[in-house]
């Protein structure tokens, strides 16, 4: 479904997300818990630089909404088999953790909220699938 204005609505969602300071933490809480492939990948990871690179990592992420891949594709390989090693299966549960912190976080968020969020996030999260085969290194 085509909603008008659907980029402006969501950067009024995602606003008061990224403003709200629980919103990353709550994130990641889910995130973390949300399948046990994916704890022991953050073991070693600085936790408050991740969380500063995930507000900055969506804004890219919407970047592939609007047909420009470009910002993305630096973070893409990054994440490819050769690199990171994110399994393509893992990015359903990165986008669930993200509408459920969304979800605690905006107060003003409904089913329609959720499905722009789903609709402007799916783009990028098929770049990063499909560059998952991508044999660059970084």
């Amino acid at each position: 479904m085509n909603i008008p204005n659907t980029p402006e609505k969501f950067n009024i969602s995602f606003e008061r997300c990224v403003n709200n300071p629980l919103f990353i933490d709550q994130f990641y809480d889910i995130f973390l818990n949300s399948s046990d492939e994916i704890k022991p990948m953050f073991n070693d990871t600085n936790m408050e630089t991740q969380k500063a690179m995930l507000a900055t990592s969506m804004a890219y992420m919407t970047s592939s909404y609007k047909s420009d891949p470009t910002l993305l594709a630096d973070i893409a390989i990054k994440h490819n088999k050769n690199n990171l090693n994110i399994k393509p299966h893992l990015y359903a549960y990165w986008l669930d953790s993200l509408i459920t912190a969304a979800k605690t976080t905006d107060s003003a968020f409904n089913r329609q909220t959720e499905q722009m969020w789903r609709d402007i996030m799916q783009p990028g999260i098929n770049q990063m699938i499909e560059s998952y085969n991508n044999t660059t290194k970084t």
